[in-house]
């Protein structure tokens, strides 16, 4: 069957013929008109593959999140007063709390951000903390405190406990 191809903007009086690829015969591989040909195409094979123009570039992010979680620690969490349950003379020492457990997030508690107190007077900042076995346990490292007259009552600590 012959089509016309009809166009408001400009008119074609040409008449192309379209083949049918099933119909082929050695006339059209002579002559080369093979242009003309109608092949069917496979919806398999068309393809409309979007991709984009701006992609986005993955970056990581941990430290300023473990430091922004740091931060909500350090104004968030609650500072408070404990007595200490119990001490160890031995050696310089160490004070036990027991059935606690600190709130410092990944950073953890040091002397900067935990106190001790004997008699109200801070205890300068040589000391570790610790939680072991469900306990907190901080080890003096220096000789700061006269535990003979000294009692458990007399010593509390401030920091973020849970």
């Amino acid at each position: 069957m012959l089509k016309q191809f009809n166009s408001t903007a400009k008119k074609l009086n040409r008449i192309i013929p379209k083949i049918n690829p099933n119909n082929l015969n050695d006339d059209l591989y002579i002559t080369g008109s093979l242009l003309n040909i109608e092949v069917p195409t496979s919806p398999s094979f068309e393809s409309h593959t979007k991709s984009n123009p701006n992609p986005t570039k993955l970056v990581n992010n941990k430290n300023k999140i473990e430091a922004f979680h740091n931060e909500i620690l350090q104004f968030s969490g609650r500072t408070i007063r404990k007595q200490i349950d119990t001490f160890d003379n031995t050696g310089f020492g160490s004070l036990t709390i027991y059935s606690a457990s600190l709130d410092y997030g990944t950073e953890g508690a040091s002397p900067e951000n935990f106190e001790i107190l004997v008699y109200g007077l801070h205890l300068p900042g040589h000391y570790t903390i610790k939680e072991e076995n469900g306990n907190v346990v901080i080890t003096l490292l220096n000789d700061y405190i006269d535990y003979d007259s000294v009692t458990a009552n007399d010593i509390y600590v401030i920091g973020k406990f849970k």
